[in-house]
């Protein structure tokens, strides 16, 4: 290595220290890439819960929508106005079984205008009436007189539900609610977007003991978690359900639970916070959502980000090489041959340049020239 001529050495260590560069920007990028990969799963996350939200309002709607054609129905009014049960069940049962086959509507109610109000008449339920009801959407109904909507958490599930005060001639008539299951509604939802979808609800808003009697003992699943339940999912798989979190304590925007690769797929784990018709946080909506197209641009570019940061590396260290080998070693190498073979032009130099090579070149010169003079000075002068 010490034989090694300056300048191969140069070239050496600018190539080592090239692809140090190299190496670090690369890494550097890789950390940017995975910020960036991160950044566009919180944006799917966020996306994937807009729509959910946007989905779920489409659906209140359409259950507001019904329940304002239901009023319009003078059969329906007459019935209920007379309080003739029979009756309002046999004009409102295959108006039921319409709506539940095309809308997915799964609950349908007559409240009567007391307080509390009772149930003057379950369709989808007949047989169980009378009991009161103590429900967001109905007192929210019976406060305003206008529209109760939103989801409801009930004993052991979630319903969407909507409820309009029937007002006839100025009085109030009573209440019609109608209502859709969740786990439908997540069903549907899965259908539209392809994402997955799972309910953890905290245990102090549900009902224990009906919680058992509605699955029974081989699939009671109370005790799985210390403090929240799966009320309802459409997927079991790929731990789609795994949070340790405090649910009350999620923030408005989300946690994201990371990502998993399957199938050719990049599918995005999150859970957001869950709120009742009250606005109460009673649980967390888990999502598995695919966001393979945003996952496989920003992984697509990262080869050729990292091939090229170690190739513009490269390439500055090879300019940087030509620099020095131009102003340096090119100068050197003249200054040397000259030396060598004595080349030493008579009289003053014309220098190139005035930097430091420049002033060697000219003190090298003269003290080739002195040396000149000196030995000219000590010949003897020829016989005459």
């Amino acid at each position: 290595m010490r034989s090694l001529p300056v300048e191969v050495k140069l070239a050496f260590a600018l190539g080592v220290i090239a692809l140090a560069v190299g190496v670090a920007s690369a890494r550097l990028a890789n950390a940017t890439i995975e910020r960036n990969v991160e950044a566009a799963a919180a944006v799917s996350l966020h996306r994937a819960a807009e729509a959910f939200a946007s989905e779920e309002q489409a659906e209140l709607d359409k259950l507001a929508a019904t329940a304002d054609a239901l009023l319009a129905n003078p059969e329906l009014r007459d019935a209920f106005a007379a309080r003739d049960r029979p009756r309002l069940l046999a004009a409102s049962a295959p108006i039921f079984e319409a709506i539940r086959d095309r809308d997915g509507i799964t609950h349908f109610y007559f409240h009567l205008a007391e307080d509390p109000p009772r149930v003057f008449l379950r369709v989808h339920l007949p047989e169980l009436f009378g009991d009161p009801v103590d429900r967001a959407t109905l007192h929210r109904a019976q406060e305003t007189r206008e529209l109760g909507a939103g989801k409801e958490l009930g004993k052991t599930a979630f319903a969407l539900r909507a409820v309009r005060p029937w007002i006839v001639a100025g009085e109030l008539l009573g209440y019609v609610e109608l209502g859709q299951d969740f786990e439908r509604f997540l069903r549907d939802m899965k259908a539209r977007t392809g994402d997955d979808y799972g309910l953890l609800v905290k245990k102090k808003f549900l009902d224990e003991r009906a919680w058992a009697s509605v699955l029974g003992p081989r699939q009671n699943t109370w005790n799985d978690r210390t403090d929240v339940v799966v009320v309802d999912s459409t997927s079991f798989t790929d731990g789609i359900l795994d949070y340790d979190g405090d649910v009350e304590a999620l923030p408005e925007d989300g946690v994201l639970l990371g990502h998993v690769e399957r199938g050719g797929r990049a599918l995005l784990r999150g859970i957001v916070p869950l709120r009742d018709a009250a606005g109460r946080k009673v649980g967390g909506l888990v999502v598995l959502h695919d966001f393979t197209p945003q996952h496989a641009a920003l992984e697509a570019g990262a080869p050729r980000l990292k091939v090229s940061l170690l190739a513009l590396a490269l390439a500055g260290a090879a300019a940087m090489f030509a620099l020095v080998h131009l102003l340096v070693f090119r100068r050197l190498g003249q200054l040397r041959r000259r030396l060598e073979t004595g080349e030493v032009p008579a009289g003053s130099p014309r220098l190139r340049s005035m930097d430091e090579l420049g002033r060697l070149e000219a003190h090298v010169h003269r003290m080739a020239s002195s040396d000149r003079d000196a030995r000219g000075a000590g010949e003897a002068p020829p016989p005459s």
